[in-house]
């Protein structure tokens, strides 16, 4: 079962956000935000937050699973809103938050998407600037929070979408956050995008061979949703699938064309039409098409 728009999943976890920029409510004694998310989605997160019979006090934890614009231009904002929670990521993640190159591009990224959406007024109002973020606790393979009452949060090193990618595991729950270290569903949750090898494609594959491995009964993502009961038992095994099989494909296309461009641009398009994320422009999702037909290459 496919549940693709924010809502309760179970009484330990709440689908927060939209439909297309996803984040997390993980609830035992103490209660963990997982995603970062952008900064266009907090007058959804306001309302979502003030609806809930939950003591938002609970809230000691805002996770980051990784550090591209859409997965932390809501943090600032959520910082603010629980000045008490610690920001975890990996080690190279605040790194990469030191980089004052890298936060004005974040800062603009999420900016334009606010101005795009006409959301200037609840900018004031809220005060969603990104303006840097500062992690209070890194986390790395194997580390464990423990939010009490059998909560337990264990993390998971998944490079390839990035170098810094992360992914949580939920025992109790057997639940798994795999953020983009897996092909998100599309739009209408009917099928797997394309794989976002980004970083490196042969550590994408090796983690999600890893992540394949767990007991799954819900499969929460970044992007369009989650799965849950015999559907989140099979589709990261479905990812993986998809993922070997992309790279026969781009290495055949190439083979017979030559021409890189031309085929990030075919894969781009076809992206856009299934995916219909509004932050994802087609010269941007183009750019991306073409970094992972890169890693692919060699």
């Amino acid at each position: 079962m496919w549940i693709g728009e924010p809502g309760k999943i179970t009484d330990s976890l709440d689908f927060l956000g939209t439909h297309e920029n996803c984040l997390y409510l993980l609830k035992g004694k103490e209660a963990m935000i997982i995603g970062g998310g952008m900064s266009y989605i907090a007058p959804s997160l306001e309302r979502q937050f003030s609806g809930m019979d939950f003591d938002l006090k609970k809230i000691k934890y805002l996770v980051i699973p990784h550090s591209h614009f859409d997965h932390c231009g809501a943090v600032p904002y959520l910082k603010r809103k629980f000045p008490w929670g610690q920001i975890a990521a990996s080690a190279y993640s605040k790194e990469v938050f030191s980089k004052e190159k890298v936060v004005n591009s974040i800062a603009n990224a999420n900016k334009e998407m606010i101005e795009k959406l006409g959301l200037e007024s609840e900018d004031e109002k809220l005060n969603l600037q990104f303006d840097g973020i500062r992690v209070d606790r890194v986390v790395t393979e194997g580390d464990i929070i423990d939010l009490g009452d059998g909560i337990e949060t264990h993390f998971i090193e998944a490079p390839g979408h990035t170098r810094c990618s992360m992914a949580i595991y939920v025992p109790k729950l057997k639940a798994i956050f795999p953020s983009d270290s897996a092909p998100f569903p599309t739009d209408d949750g009917t099928a797997l995008s394309y794989p976002s090898a980004q970083y490196d494609y042969s550590l994408y594959m090796e983690s999600l061979r890893k992540l394949a491995a767990y007991e799954v009964e819900i499969c929460a993502f970044d992007h369009h949703g989650v799965f849950i009961a015999d559907q989140a038992k099979s589709i990261l095994q479905q990812g993986l699938e998809l993922t070997e099989k992309f790279k026969d494909y781009i290495m055949e296309q190439y083979q017979k064309t030559g021409n890189l461009d031309k085929i990030a641009q075919n894969l781009a398009a076809e992206a856009a039409e299934k995916n219909k994320i509004p932050f994802l422009s087609l010269e941007f999702q183009t750019t991306i098409a073409k970094t992972v037909i890169c890693r692919i290459l060699g």
